[in-house]
């Protein structure tokens, strides 16, 4: 179950169901002990109950809100969007590769990649195209909520 685990421990005698959600680096963490609920299917469900309560009150991110975060070795100022200055071995010969690189999630916590040639469009023409770009796919998935676990939920539905 989604953020929510067993825990059984006979040598401290702890029995419970462990709630775990985490938004935005704020953990809420909660145990639910057989006894004080009556059993063990007593506490199950004041834990979903629980979870339920959380989740609605502080729901997941969407994903454009996700993929808007910078993260600490960004240095483009954008999430996602990269200039690329590299040398490649092409043919037996060195080629500098010069060029922005955007990329956004997809389904299978995957993500889409694409390149613009600095080269070809100039370094504003292909900054721009790779904005356009990344802004176009981030509206295409405006609608989903990121989730983590999006690929290992799938595999247990899957599964059972």
């Amino acid at each position: 179950m989604l953020n929510i685990r067993r825990v059984d421990h006979k040598a401290s005698s702890t029995h419970c169901w462990r709630v775990r959600v985490q938004r935005r680096k704020q953990v809420f963490l909660r145990d639910f002990s057989d006894g004080p609920y009556g059993g063990r299917e007593q506490a199950l469900q004041a834990a979903q109950v629980y979870r339920n309560t959380l989740i609605q009150a502080h729901p997941p991110l969407s994903k454009p809100a996700y993929c808007a975060i910078l993260k600490k070795t960004n240095r483009s100022g954008i999430s996602g969007l990269t200039r690329v200055d590299r040398c490649e071995m092409s043919k037996g010969k060195r080629a500098r590769r010069l060029y922005w690189e955007v990329q956004w999630p997809i389904e299978n916590c995957k993500a889409k990649h694409r390149k613009f040639s600095i080269p070809k469009y100039g370094e504003e023409g292909a900054y721009q195209m790779a904005l356009a770009a990344r802004e176009t796919a981030l509206q295409a998935l405006a609608s989903q909520t990121f989730s983590p676990f999006e690929s290992r939920v799938s595999r247990d539905d899957q599964a059972a």
